[in-house]
C-alpha cells in the first residue's frame, strides 16, 4: 500500500484482494485505517472548496471497485464488523463524490 501526496492519491494503496485471502482480517483492517485517512483528507479539502483532482477521484473509483469486489468474494470470510466498516467507506466515497459533484455544478 502506498501514502499518496494531500492532493494526489494512488491507486497502488489498493491491496490484493487474493492474497489478503490468506493473511486475514489484520490487512484488511489496515487498509481500512490508510483508506479512511486518506479520504478524510480528501473531505477536508472538499470542505474547504477546493478542487479534488483528476488523481483523487480516480482513486476513490479504484477503491469503490476494491470494496466491491470485498464484499461480493465469497472466498473472503468477513467478519461483520469489517463488512459493516467497508460498507460505510463506500458511503463515504459516495457521500464525497455527490459533494464534488455539487460544488463542480456551482461552480458551472
Amino acid at each position: 500500500m502506498t501514502i499518496p501526496s494531500r492532493d494526489s492519491h494512488s491507486s497502488e494503496c489498493v491491496i490484493d484482494i487474493h492474497t489478503s485471502c490468506a493473511v486475514g482480517d489484520l490487512d484488511l483492517d489496515r487498509y481500512l485505517v490508510k483508506t479512511t485517512q486518506q479520504l478524510e483528507e480528501m473531505i477536508e479539502l472538499a470542505n474547504r472548496g477546493e478542487t479534488v483532482s483528476h488523481d483523487s477521484r480516480e482513486w476513490m473509483l479504484t477503491q469503490v471497485d476494491f470494496i466491491i469486489e470485498a464484499v461480493g468474494n465469497e472466498a473472503l470470510e468477513l467478519n461483520q464488523e469489517l463488512r459493516s466498516d467497508l460498507l460505510q467507506l463506500l458511503l463515504a466515497i459516495a457521500n464525497l463524490n455527490e459533494q464534488i459533484r455539487h460544488q463542480a455544478s456551482l461552480a458551472l
